[in-house]
């Protein structure tokens, strides 16, 4: 038990995970999708597939920014939305995706509910979405 406290967190197939834009002044947000791989909108609003060092540098100016994701608040695991990880996979060989969706939260949305026409822009609206479909408490965990 106390080997699994010490042990360091990650998150799990289809954890939301969420890193600052431009030293904090906003965010964005991916689907992790295993192996340290997360897939996210590209500048040109197209899925792309990046590592989580990619990730945490992808809009930051100097710094590696900080990575974030829920966890469940009495045991620590990641919160997983495995669905999710499959609908983000299959957006990298569609074509479709590459224009209609606004940002990184819509898409992180639409990968969740199967909707990727959803008006699920705002950090605060993709958080409410996983609040809904997963509606047990759960903390943001910061990377170590």
């Amino acid at each position: 038990m106390l080997a699994d406290l010490l042990k360091p967190l990650m998150p799990g197939e289809g954890s939301i995970v969420i890193s600052a834009l431009y030293e904090g002044l906003g965010e964005y947000s991916g689907i992790y999708i295993g192996d340290e791989q997360i897939i996210t909108l590209s500048n040109k609003h197209t899925p792309v597939l990046m590592s989580m060092e990619q990730f945490s540098q992808m809009h930051s100016t100097r710094f590696r920014s900080e990575i974030y994701w829920a966890c469940r608040l009495f045991n620590r695991h990641a919160v997983r939305f495995p669905e999710a990880a499959q609908r983000a996979l299959h957006t990298l060989d569609n074509s479709s995706y590459k224009t209609m969706l606004i940002n990184s939260h819509q898409f992180c949305s639409g990968c969740l509910t199967g909707n990727f026409d959803n008006e699920d822009i705002q950090l605060s609206e993709l958080k409410k979405r996983i609040k809904e479909l997963y509606p047990h408490r759960h903390v943001w965990h910061k990377q170590s």
